[in-house]
């Protein structure tokens, strides 16, 4: 038995399940020098705690002892690291469509509430519509690129989880972007009515509504899909 080999096919292991060796020590209840020793070849786990190790690594004994997979053990380490960088893309999409979506709830939010101050006639300028458009093409990229990016989970998640992973921020989304649509109706009535604060307190008061309507419908979803 090769020590070394040992040593090299447990921290391989380690890292696929994405542990640091004082985790691995922890669920183990040992010291993480002795996980050091394990991984460098100075010695080899002990018979007591083969079983519990193998378990943790996600496979048999006999393979940490050959320091090698059976077939099914390296599927599961591929699917564990496929999960990992599908979630790692998933977060930095919905990064992106935060930042993206924001960028357009303020460019437009910004455009509609000082044309509405500042013009009697709609879009009075080009300016005035190129940033509504700026802003709406924003908003709908953003968008597209988190539900896109949650779609993708199907690979590795059933639906229900998908949504426990998503609703939260799916939620969060709409809630960004509807400042602009909000605002863009604002200007529209403003238009015809030309009222000014008052559009702009029954908009907030809408927005205040719909923040309510988001924490009811989260918490529903929430315990719908987890009581499942």
């Amino acid at each position: 038995m090769d020590n070394k080999a040992v040593g090299r096919f447990i921290a391989k292991l380690r890292k696929s399940r994405d542990l640091t060796q004082n985790e691995l020590a922890e669920k183990l209840n040992i010291s993480n020098k002795t996980v050091s020793k394990w991984e460098t070849g100075e010695g080899l786990p002990d018979a007591s705690y083969l079983p519990e190790l193998a378990e943790v690594l996600g496979v048999s004994v006999d393979e940490i002892l050959n320091a090698e997979f059976k077939e099914e053990a390296r599927i599961k380490v591929e699917e564990v690291a496929n999960e990992k960088n599908l979630l790692n893309i998933y977060n930095i999409c919905f990064l992106i469509s935060c930042f993206v979506c924001g960028f357009g709830a303020l460019l437009g939010g910004f455009n509609e509430i000082y044309s509405m101050f500042s013009f009697k006639i709609l879009f009075y300028t080009h300016w005035e519509i190129i940033f509504a458009a700026v802003a709406f093409g924003c908003i709908v990229f953003g968008n597209l690129l988190f539900y896109i990016s949650a779609l993708r989970l199907n690979v590795i998640y059933p639906k229900e989880k998908i949504i426990l992973l998503s609703y939260k921020k799916a939620f969060s989304l709409f809630m960004i972007s509807v400042v602009f649509a909000l605002t863009f109706v604002i200007r529209i009535i403003d238009h015809y009515l030309w009222l000014h604060y008052t559009e702009l307190m029954v908009g907030a008061l809408i927005y205040v509504v719909l923040i309510v309507l988001c924490v009811v419908v989260s918490k529903k979803i929430e315990k719908k899909y987890r009581d499942e």
